[in-house]
């Protein structure tokens, strides 16, 4: 993804991108840039080179470096790095081509260069393709659905674990930014504008849907990517300005061409459930989950037949705060609005979306347990969830995602290959001693022919002697 895209540059700023091929950097120095950006190309360079790129930014220019992690976290699951032989080879620095970096070994490099100020970015799954980008400013914890991407492998690797999930125990043990898949480095000999603490991305949506969402110090806002979303933010707006006419408590300001709103520092209302989950306060979480539908019942007035007028589909737990003090809702991120729908709709999606994202807690409460408790039936709303998926997910990209889990292996599929594995290794074994044993014959072949030849001159009269002879010693 263009750095453009997510990142505030100056306005009329000369940028420099730099791929991997791009190592002759003679043809750039009749001028000065204020953005130069090193997409996967630190891996071909030494320090010199980076020193000689460093010359061609004016006195105020900003240098990134956009890198995978040599220890990160695909890399640990089973992914095949594109600078290694084999899966593995970057965990033990083993490099065909190319050289990748553990964040120490980057902060030693960031040190040689010497520029006066520098920022890590920390995109998921990788540069290329961010979903998210987190800061130090902003990091994620073990049960925070931001933590949930579509991955990205290379070809020729094999997936044993559950990348997310490893990643999830990492976090919980504070090694997140040791451990992340990628780096973005920004380094200036001026300030760096540390506003904005987290970015997140749409990558699977349709062009008309995706939206750019940027956490600042202050506030959070939502841009369209493109000019055909600029409708969708709009729509947005208009879904945030309805739920407060029904009495609903709504992060959202009103902003024309932008969805905006002040940062909450409250738990979103997922991360509070998945706290008295992993505590075991099944009767909590059911007690919350009940007074939050009783709110929205309130508000949306079903019918007799359990039906609402005003259908805001994504009042989904990880679009709600919760103030557990005061035991209240604020609602955000509202995208999406249909009219005259089952009450329970809203719900199951709920419940859909929680266990989704926290497979773990499916130990738990199995989630059929939790949808049966709201009188709703495994599958009761599949269909027109797919139909909301339908409409909003990109094939193409869709397609591009879902063949990522081509490379996943289960645990029985894996039990399955060590067993096959063992029984080839037999085989060559038992194929190995044939092989010894056949190449033995074959050494002594020519004495074996010289025995043949001579029996076969023999005189028949001799022959008959030995043969009564040997009869006599056997009678």
């Amino acid at each position: 993804m263009d750095f453009t895209k997510w990142y505030e540059v100056k306005e009329n700023s000369k940028i420099l991108i730099l791929e991997k091929e791009e190592l002759n950097f003679e043809k750039y120095k009749k001028q000065k840039y204020d953005y130069i950006y090193l997409n996967g190309t630190l891996e071909y360079m030494t320090i010199d080179q980076i020193k000689s790129i460093k010359q061609l930014l004016n006195d105020n220019g900003t240098l990134f470096i956009a890198v995978d992690n040599k220890i990160g976290v695909k890399y640990i699951v089973g992914n095949k790095s594109k600078h290694c032989n084999k899966i593995y080879d970057s965990l033990k620095g083993n490099f065909e081509k190319g050289k990748l970096y553990t964040k120490n070994e980057l902060d030693k490099i960031i040190q040689e260069l010497g520029f006066k100020y520098h920022r890590y970015y920390y995109p998921l799954p990788n540069y290329e393709r961010p979903s998210m980008i987190f800061t130090d400013n902003y990091l994620p914890n073990k049960n925070s659905s931001k933590i949930n991407y579509n991955v990205i492998y290379d070809e020729e690797s094999l997936i044993i674990q559950d990348e997310i999930n490893l990643l999830k125990v990492f976090t919980e043990e504070n090694k997140f930014t040791e451990f992340t898949n990628s780096y973005i480095i920004e380094l200036s000999n001026t300030p760096i504008d540390e506003n904005v603490k987290y970015y997140s991305f749409n990558n699977m949506r349709k062009d008309k849907y995706s939206l750019i969402l940027k956490m600042k110090d202050t506030y959070v806002e939502k841009i369209a990517e493109n000019k055909e979303a600029i409708e969708h933010i709009n729509n947005i707006n208009r879904n945030s300005k309805l739920l407060k006419q029904l009495g609903f408590n709504v992060a959202e300001e009103d902003e024309e061409g932008i969805v905006k709103s002040k940062l909450i520092k409250l738990k979103q209302l997922d991360e509070y459930i998945i706290n008295l989950l992993e505590e075991n306060k099944i009767n909590e979480v059911y007690e919350i989950i009940d007074d939050w539908y009783r709110n929205i019942q309130e508000k949306l007035k079903p019918d007799e037949n359990g039906f609402i007028e005003n259908g805001f589909i994504d009042m989904v737990f990880e679009n709600i705060f919760y103030n557990e003090q005061e035991k209240t809702y604020i609602l955000f991120d509202q995208e999406w609005y249909k009219e005259n729908i089952p009450i329970k709709f809203i719900i199951y999606r709920s419940i859909n979306n929680l266990y989704a994202h926290n497979p773990k807690i499916e130990s738990i409460i199995p989630k059929n347990e939790m949808l049966k408790h709201y009188n709703i039936k495994k599958d009761e709303y599949k269909k027109q969830e797919e139909q909301i998926q339908n409409e909003v997910i990109d094939t193409k990209k869709q397609e591009f995602y879902s063949k990522q889990y081509n490379f996943m292996i289960n645990s029985e599929e894996l039990k399955q290959i060590i067993q096959d594995v063992k029984k080839l290794n037999k085989d060559n074994i038992e194929l190995l001693e044939g092989v010894k044993e056949l190449r033995e014959k074959i050494e002594h072949k020519d004495e074996i022919i010289t025995q043949q030849k001579q029996l076969l001159e023999e005189p028949l009269k001799n022959k008959i002697i030995r043969k009564i002879k040997e009869k006599n010693k056997k009678g």
